[in-house]
């Protein structure tokens, strides 16, 4: 079914580390406390990043041996100077933190292109964007995020209805789409589409396109607390 994939990658908070092996889910934890603006404990990291407690807590405890990360409290951080290869600055948002790895896992387990847009002033604006391999090569990744603009896209229908909606071929022959609203704790407003060719069905990832929103919800409160 095409549908289990996606529920399964959904369900278990999977990233794309984690089919890669242990280097991938090794790098996806550096992400993840890289991103983070606070210390993270073992269970929030091994839910952001998709993979069991104990993977989880093994790999923090080698990369600690390597001064890679380091603990205090029962909380884990980046090692001084390793932390700062990347400036405090650029760090992305606690939304984009953690959208990224639950929009990457829904984009490989279903081979679409899953984007999430902020809303504000009646504008979107691209929050992160995983480009799966069924749609980039009909339709380049920066075409892709264009497509939202358009008035008979998938995201306006939905941010109007406050529901999943789906468009057919409208915005780009040889595509379809579909999006989930969703209401930010702060008051803002958020939308997730996910797009397929048009012999790829999607009605049957209605359901975990919302859930992965929920989740990115949930997560994003983890971040900013």
């Amino acid at each position: 079914m095409l549908d289990d994939p996606a529920e399964a990658a959904v369900s278990a908070g999977a990233t794309e580390g984690q089919p890669a092996g242990v280097v991938h889910s090794a790098f996806a934890l550096v992400r993840a406390l890289r991103e983070a603006p606070r210390p993270l404990g073992v269970t929030d990291l091994a839910s952001i990043v998709g993979i069991p407690k104990t993977t989880a807590h093994r790999l923090l405890e080698q990369m600690a041996e390597e001064d890679i990360v380091t603990r205090r409290d029962h909380k884990w951080e980046l090692a001084p100077g390793f932390g700062e290869l990347t400036p405090a600055g650029r760090r992305p948002s606690p939304l984009k933190a953690a959208a990224r790895p639950r929009l990457n896992a829904l984009a490989q387990a279903t081979g679409a292109s899953v984007i999430l847009h902020s809303v504000s002033d009646g504008v979107l604006d691209t929050v992160y964007s995983a480009h799966g391999t069924l749609l980039a090569p009909l339709v380049p990744a920066a075409e892709q995020r264009l497509a939202a603009v358009h008035p008979a896209a998938s995201q306006w229908r939905a941010l109007a209805s406050g529901q999943v909606e789906a468009e057919y071929q409208e915005v780009r022959p040889g595509c379809i789409c579909i999006a989930a609203p969703a209401s930010l704790p702060s008051g803002g407003t958020v939308v997730a589409s996910l797009a397929r060719p048009e012999n790829r069905e999607v009605e049957s990832l209605k359901r975990p396109l919302e859930r992965v929103v929920s989740l990115i919800l949930s997560d994003e409160r983890r971040f900013e607390t």
